[in-house]
């Protein structure tokens, strides 16, 4: 990824990102900034999550379709503008800016960044109607007006064209030297660098050069702004060769006045007030008539000490300004922040006759940023602290606990089973249950113990002054008695279960990272042991945690390098002795340890959600294979692809089988859907549906491991199932046992009124053959036959049985 920054440089506005090109583009990395949205991006990718997860499901589909055509055209860079949906469930507008880099085999991927625009849609009509509202304040004004942004004019009314020459639109955009005198430029770039830094403007007389080359005298007076969130510089320019220049002087001064958000106080030497504009009275509550003749002393808010005041009178005395951030008490008696501006007014002596002030109102921004600082250390669904907060809680508790010389205990909590209840009840319900679940856990501990939400299902709970781990263990028995009781959210009654895992310092972890780490290891390992169950950490977890993490890693590094590829196991026709189909099984060669076992990377894919990549990649590579078959002519067999349950449960299956077929060009007819019947038994309806909608597709359907579970024969009869697989359980030693025969005779007599196939798993003897031919058994799959074969083997074997056929076990 050379063209992405480090991680640790990814924290300004834009979020970089690399993404698969497969159907659901399966997210590879993320910057850290990614927070923003709610999200964390180590968990995003360690997790295996697809990035269409995050796209507003109205603009799904159109986006599907914008990287589709830069799929397929010569140019591969682009620029789109899609929804997000944040992890809170409000929606942002991304503009994303990416290259697709296609390479053979399973790399290509998308590449980019992107740019939260929200902001600037909602503000495009206000910038209109703050721009008109200027050319309406501006347009008819006897005064030229200007503004000056990035040392170029952005503004000019009509009047400040005809000044020079120019008309309006020729003078936009332009540098503002363009009016400079020959020689006068550094010095009008340094007054406009001055005037932006925030000095007060000088009204001051000017020779500028007309478009026509005749020097123009002008009187120009300029101060800083904000304008379209940037700062600038707004001026007057009077023409002194024109009349009326008194009146026009005045005017000017009266609009601007009148009209500016900033708060304007004008005193006496003396510090008694004579004027007021219309933005004091907004800020402060009082009018022109309650202040006039009165100190500004009555906003006092007594926030800051006298020596602030004397240092602010000492500034304007010896440099005639100050400038700074003051609290006030408006009218109804509410404290405010201003950043507040005083210039003294002086006569040709020297003499101070008056000061002016200056002041914005800082509360919006105030109120901003401590809404930003709670947001930076809380959770936004619950309000609880986050996983920063809670680690800075931690660290503070561990020095003091440490100080102390007494333990102090972490509980890792995880929701069991939420995703489930997500995916049926919908996000909503999800949601109020995490509200629900949060506020009950905190009225169940005491006052002082901190609960933090640290991802999606995931709870935290620090609780000091814990005697011993009998005390921790207390409770965790507390807590998972507490959440027995049902929630009832919108009209469902919904129980839960939780594993906690418990680690105490300063045996367990003696720096917070450790301790939340191995309390996190206990709790995965309580889920193994079922439900609502708690356990202590212990060395020996750190072990197995460990090996495992590792092999985490390794799998994913395999699937990045492809790695992992297809065996193909036949499926014979006992009574004609023929190749009827295949099974795809998947194999993993390390470059290192060799071939690994499937009982040994199976097990951890599923639990960290890899199977699902790993599962994209079996059918892309069968249903690719499948092509290849019948393009060539080689073999014309059904190819059976398994689908393991978290890839059976996903929503979007269907779809995802659909494109690749779309992208394969693969004959549906020559493929086959292995499930397992326990897989089937976890949503028996979404089953159905799922499996209906694939066999209206062309693919066929078989049920794998028959016989393991409890499904019932109303839910048999109700899947579209070709093909059931017998397990290798019933199988072996089939010849010898009378509970066997009878189990797989039934299941076979069964499997024929129903119109299937029958396929027998795991035979080794011919005596086991000979018996499930006698019953009535259509296919043999197992290493009486053949094991497991590398395509190549798989081939020749297929074209040795062709060619001397038939095939005998």
């Amino acid at each position: 990824m050379d063209n992405i920054p480090c991680k640790g440089q990814l924290h300004g506005p834009a979020i970089f990102f690399r993404r698969g090109a497969d159907y659901r583009w399966p997210i590879q990395f993320l910057s850290d900034n990614i927070a923003q949205w709610g999200y964390n991006a180590h968990q995003m990718a360690d997790q295996g999550w697809h990035y269409d997860v995050l796209v507003h499901p109205d603009d799904l589909e159109e986006l599907r379709n914008g990287m589709d055509l830069v799929m397929n055209r010569q140019e591969k860079q682009y620029t789109l503008q899609y929804r997000i949906v944040t992890a809170d469930r409000s929606t942002r507008r991304v503009a994303e800016f990416g290259t697709y880099y296609q390479q053979n085999g399973e790399g290509s991927r998308f590449e980019g960044y992107l740019m939260d625009i929200t902001r600037y849609e909602h503000m495009e009509n206000k910038l209109q109607e703050a721009e008109d509202h200027i050319e309406k304040l501006t347009g008819s004004s006897l005064a030229g007006i200007y503004i000056i942004q990035d040392n170029h004019f952005v503004y000019v009314n009509e009047r400040f064209a005809h000044i020079f020459g120019y008309e309006p639109d020729e003078l936009m955009n332009q540098p503002a030297t363009i009016i400079a005198k020959p020689g006068d430029e550094d010095l009008m770039l340094e007054n406009i660098r001055r005037r932006i830094e925030g000095e007060p403007g000088v009204s001051r007389t000017y020779r500028n050069i007309h478009k026509e080359g005749h020097l123009v005298d002008v009187e120009v007076l300029g101060n800083r702004i904000i304008f379209r969130n940037e700062p600038a510089v707004i001026g007057t320019v009077i023409d002194l060769t024109a009349t009326g220049e008194t009146y026009r002087r005045l005017k000017l001064a009266d609009t601007i006045l009148q009209h500016t958000n900033e708060g304007v106080a004008v005193t006496d030497a003396k510090g008694l007030i004579q004027w007021v504009n219309p933005a004091f009275s907004d800020i402060t509550g009082y009018s022109l008539q309650e202040v006039m003749g009165r100190n500004p002393r009555i906003l006092k808010s007594q926030r800051h000490k006298p020596v602030f005041y004397e240092n602010m009178w000492d500034s304007l005395r010896a440099e005639g300004f100050w400038r700074g951030e003051i609290w006030n008490r408006r009218k109804n008696g509410e404290v405010y922040p201003e950043l507040l501006t005083i210039n003294a007014i002086r006569d040709e002596a020297g003499i101070t006759i008056q000061y002016v002030s200056v002041f914005n109102d800082l509360s919006d921004r105030i109120k901003t940023e401590e809404l930003l600082r709670h947001q930076k250390y809380h959770d936004s669904l619950t309000g609880l602290p986050n996983r920063f907060l809670l680690m800075d809680r931690l660290s503070v508790s561990i020095s003091r606990a440490y100080q102390e010389k007494r333990m102090l205990a972490l509980m890792f909590l995880d929701v069991d089973r939420f995703k489930r209840i997500n995916d049926t009840l919908g996000h909503v319900v999800g949601d109020e249950l995490i509200q629900a679940f949060s506020q009950r856990l905190v009225e169940t501990l005491r006052d002082g113990d901190t609960v933090s939400r640290v991802v999606g299902d995931e709870f935290v709970v620090l609780l000091e002054m814990v005697p011993g781990d009998e005390a921790a263990a207390t409770v965790a028995n507390k807590i998972i008695k507490s959440l027995m009781k049902p929630f009832r959210i919108q009209g469902h009654e919904i129980h839960i279960t939780v594993s906690i895992g418990i680690g105490l310092y300063p045996e367990d972890g003696k720096d917070p990272e450790t301790l939340l780490k191995n309390a996190e290891v206990a709790m995965f390992q309580a889920k193994k042991y079922g439900m609502n169950n708690y356990r202590l950490y212990s060395t020996a977890m750190n072990q197995r945690a460990r090996l495992k993490l590792e092999l985490e890693n390794e799998i994913r590094i395999g699937l990045e390098k492809n790695e992992f590829f297809l065996h193909y196991q036949p499926q014979v026709d006992v009574l004609r002795g023929v190749v009827e189909s295949a099974e795809t099984l998947m194999r993993w060669q390390h470059p290192e340890k060799g071939l690994i076992s499937p009982a040994e990377f199976i097990p951890v894919a599923e639990e960290t959600g890899l199977i699902i990549p790993m599962g994209l990649y079996t059918m892309r590579r069968a249903f690719q294979q499948a092509r290849e078959w019948k393009v060539t002519g080689c073999h014309r067999m059904v190819l059976s692809f398994n689908l393991s349950p978290t890839q059976f449960q996903q929503q979007d299956l269907y779809e995802q089988i659909r494109w690749l077929l779309s992208q394969t060009q693969a004959d549906p007819e020559m493929l086959e859907v292995e499930v397992t019947e326990s897989t089937t038994m976890l949503d028996p309806d979404f089953a159905a549906e799922t499996l209906n909608k694939l066999k209206k597709l062309g693919i066929r359907v078989a049920m794998d491991d028959f016989g393991t579970g409890y499904s019932s024969l109303a839910l048999l009869s109700r899947l579209p199932v070709d093909k059931l697989k017998i397990d290798r359980s019933f199988v072996t030693g089939i010849e010898t046992s009378q509970d066997k025969q009878a189990i797989v005779s039934a299941m076979v007599g069964m499997a024929k009124r129903l119109g299937m196939v029958v396929v027998a798993e795991g035979v080794e003897k011919t005596s086991e053959r000979d018996f499930l031919i006698e019953i009535g058994c259509d296919l043999i799959q197992g290493f009486l036959y053949s094991k497991p074969l590398p395509l190549g083997d798989f081939q020749e074997y297929v074209k040795l049985q062709r060619k001397n056929k038939p095939i005998e076990g």
